[in-house]
């Protein structure tokens, strides 16, 4: 994330014909997530964001009657045209331009019916100069990153545990039991809201995904090795959230048994089968009833023992997991 910069020029002699793109042979500086290719001129952009762009390209000739038409095209189908009606000279052009999904690439374009000749009177023919524009960005949202994962565990959940009826404990006294349908975004939004279950009544319960505190697949479920997990920034920014997130993932080992008080009536207790960064799994050593915990919703941890010292048999038998409703 951030950090990057590229710089590219041209050196050779020759023409840009219609509809090629400005080819740059030489790097004088890369940085960061970001590459060029010299034989297609194509700059390809591996992470999103807003980048600034300036370039230059110093001509003799052009055969385009109107002078010089350049433009920065990109695959998402941005089009920043620099022009002049001068047909020989410097000409610079300038865009901002937002990578909504990476990769992408962006190259810059002859847009006319012209040939356009490379100035034979200096060594530097163009030049093209790239970077990420990160000044007023805001670091990563830690708690957000962790709903965020919630939500890539619930959509895969969606579809191996798409018949079984789930329990969502939430913050309050309820939980809520249903089949899963799916994840609700509204229109306007960038990532789901809602959990969506069909109780026994084939009524609709929708469940805000930043209150749910633990998942319960149901009964004869078993945790599916093909689940992925969303790989936190690193470095972590520096916050509480990325402190606390961090220290349950770092403590916890897999093996460890443990209770967790999961808000003023429920509890979880079991074996930690998985621990990602915002998610925590319990099930037993064959991944029987997991249960799936989010991270920021632990209240308390009670283990017997610290984990680091503790010697587990190979052969130790795991205990079931269960969700214990109790006010105390």
């Amino acid at each position: 994330m951030g950090n990057v910069a590229l710089q590219i020029e041209r050196t050779l002699l020759g023409n840009v014909g219609p509809a090629e793109n400005v080819i740059f042979d030489i790097i004088p500086y890369s940085a960061g997530n970001i590459n060029y290719d010299n034989t297609t001129g194509l700059i390809t952009f591996n992470e999103t964001g807003r980048y600034i762009v300036n370039w230059v390209v110093v001509l003799k000739s052009s055969s385009y009657a109107n002078g010089v038409v350049l433009t920065l095209t990109s695959s998402e189908r941005t089009e920043i045209t620099g022009n002049t009606n001068v047909k020989s000279g410097q000409i610079t052009g300038m865009g901002v331009i937002e990578i909504i999904t990476a990769p992408a690439t962006l190259s810059l374009k002859n847009t006319t019916n012209g040939n356009y000749y490379y100035s034979d009177q200096i060594p530097i023919k163009a030049s093209l100069i790239l970077t990420k524009d990160d000044a007023t960005a805001e670091p990563p949202n830690m708690y957000c990153f962790a709903v965020s994962q919630l939500i890539h565990v619930l959509s895969q959940m969606i579809t191996t545990y798409a018949t079984n009826t789930w329990t969502v404990y939430s913050e309050s006294l309820s939980s809520y039991s249903g089949v899963p349908l799916d994840l609700y975004t509204a229109p306007d939004a960038v990532n789901p809201g809602l959990l969506r279950l069909v109780d026994i009544n084939g009524d609709y319960e929708l469940i805000p995904i930043e209150n749910i505190t633990v998942i319960y697949p149901g009964d004869g479920t078993v945790y599916n090795p093909a689940f992925t997990y969303l790989t936190p920034p690193d470095p972590l920014p520096v916050s509480c959230d990325s402190d606390m997130l961090a220290a349950i993932q770092s403590y916890l080992l897999v093996g460890t048994s443990v209770e967790m008080r999961l808000g003023p009536a429920v509890s979880a207790s079991g074996d930690v089968y998985r621990n990602e960064f915002g998610v925590v799994v319990l099930s037993d050593e064959a991944g029987n009833t997991p249960v799936f915990i989010a991270s920021p919703k632990i209240l308390r941890i009670f283990i017997t023992g610290n984990p680091p010292l503790l010697k587990q048999p190979k052969d130790r038998k795991k205990p079931d997991i269960e969700i214990i409703k109790n006010i105390s």
